[in-house]
């Protein structure tokens, strides 16, 4: 047995095997007791002291001591579908020890226990024992694993891949030549509001407001914000806007009445939560509907802005002119593109976007859901070409636009992925 996998000095056949509820790393307290007779009574959590000593190569070392009895060491390494477990003095493959049994019982106060924290496959380097992926930093108050900023992408098995459905494009109108005529007595211009998508404060979909501004003596720059404008107290007549102008209110209009985000609150049925939900999905697809519709008339309009609200209660009045940022939308179509590398132990898939052609990386403080700017020019908006690709640039910002894939595990837990995403958009092989 000599090329048998050694865990902490031992054999790893000498580790006891204890199963996880499936697709998790749950240790259930049934399961436990399941496989001894062994037990702790009443209060199994006192009298035992517990220490973590270090996390290397995947592998748990805890320094444990009964009362009244000297320490040993316990060892807890996390695999994918089961716990595997030891210590220096006793438990072996087919037996589960008392000071295995009791660290353990002690863990599961609550009748279970998560070890997702602990769960590292391929991750540890077996000759170093390093990791080239985490900072793991053991110090008195435990021990604290996180990835490194490069690997924050990186994908375990069992780990969340968004699903891609399929694609609905919509048809884009194309642009009348030439930019609307400046009213010098009326100016308007458009904003978009946007907020993170990922807080808790972002009570609002990305949507267009109108705002009325005055001007420098130049003609080109705005001297002041005058407000936004708004349906109910709109001041303009009709016959003080171009008819660009005029259909552009109109759709800003009723963007905002479904820009708003509904949330579930405590106590909610399960009927009234889907309820929810759904009216946020149709709200989304709509006010994306609404945007294609506009961008042929918004890339006319010669001002335009852009603003972070922090929230829809933030749209009063008039914007502050330091948060109103010069932006352009523009009217190609960016198209989505992966990238997939070998890094040589591990896979690395990188989400970037083209336009006519040419590859950009994305800005990654400038998205709005279905927006994007380029990290060259983050002064120039894109319409996606679709809902889902919204779903998919927000699922691959939250990773920094690429994702890791150590290669002990591609084939059986990640290339089904790949397949997919082949089928919707372009893929680069290198």
């Amino acid at each position: 047995m000599a090329d048998e996998m050694m865990l902490a000095g031992k054999a790893k056949s000498q580790f006891f095997k204890l199963p996880f509820d499936k697709s998790t790393r749950i240790l259930r307290l049934n399961v436990l007791e399941s496989h001894t007779e062994l037990r702790a009574g009443n209060r199994p959590y006192y009298m035992v002291e517990r220490k973590i000593l270090s996390f290397k190569k995947g592998i748990l070392t805890i320094r444990v001591k009964l009362e009244n009895e000297p320490p040993v060491k316990v060892y807890l390494k996390v695999e994918y579908d089961h716990l595997l477990v030891s210590c220096n003095i006793d438990t072996d493959g087919n037996y589960l020890g008392r000071y295995a049994y009791r660290t353990l019982r002690a863990m599961l106060w609550n009748e279970f226990h998560d070890f997702e924290k602990y769960y590292w496959p391929e991750c540890f380097n077996e000759a170093t024992g390093r990791s080239k992926y985490l900072e793991v930093i053991c110090d008195r108050y435990g021990v604290d694993i996180r990835l490194k900023k490069e690997f924050k992408g990186l994908f375990r098995p069992d780990d969340y891949f968004l699903h891609i459905a399929e694609r609905k494009v919509l048809e884009r109108k194309l642009v009348t030549d030439g930019s609307t005529t400046l009213n010098h007595e009326y100016l308007i211009g458009y904003c978009l509001a946007n907020t993170d998508a990922v807080r808790f404060h972002s009570n609002h979909y990305p949507f267009l407001i109108p705002y009325k501004f005055s001007l420098n003596a130049d003609n080109k720059t705005v001297k002041s914000f005058t407000g936004f404008l708004f349906e109910e107290d709109d001041s303009f007549e009709q016959s003080e806007l171009s008819a660009n102008q005029t259909e552009l209110n109109s759709i800003c209009y009723e963007m905002k009445k479904i820009a708003r985000i509904q949330f579930r609150e405590h106590g909610d049925s399960d009927e009234r939560s889907d309820e929810i939900d759904d009216l946020n999905f149709s709200n989304k697809s709509k006010i994306f509907e609404l945007f294609n519709k506009a961008l042929p008339m918004l890339s006319r309009e010669p001002f335009t802005h852009y603003l972070f609200t922090y929230g829809m209660r933030n749209i009063q009045k008039k914007p502050m002119k330091k948060d109103m940022q010069v932006t352009r939308f523009s009217v190609e179509v960016p198209r989505l593109s992966f990238l997939f590398i070998d890094k040589g132990d591990y896979y690395e898939l990188k989400l970037r976007f083209k336009v006519k052609g040419k590859s950009f990386l994305f800005c990654e403080d400038r998205i709005a859901m279905f927006l994007i700017c380029s990290a060259s020019n983050p002064t120039v908006w894109y319409l996606l070409e679709c809902e889902t690709d919204s779903r998919v640039v927000l699922f691959f910002s939250r990773k920094n636009f690429r994702i890791q894939i150590p290669k002990g595990y591609y084939r059986e837990h990640f290339e089904r992925y790949l397949d997919e995403i082949k089928k919707h958009y372009e893929l680069e092989i290198r």
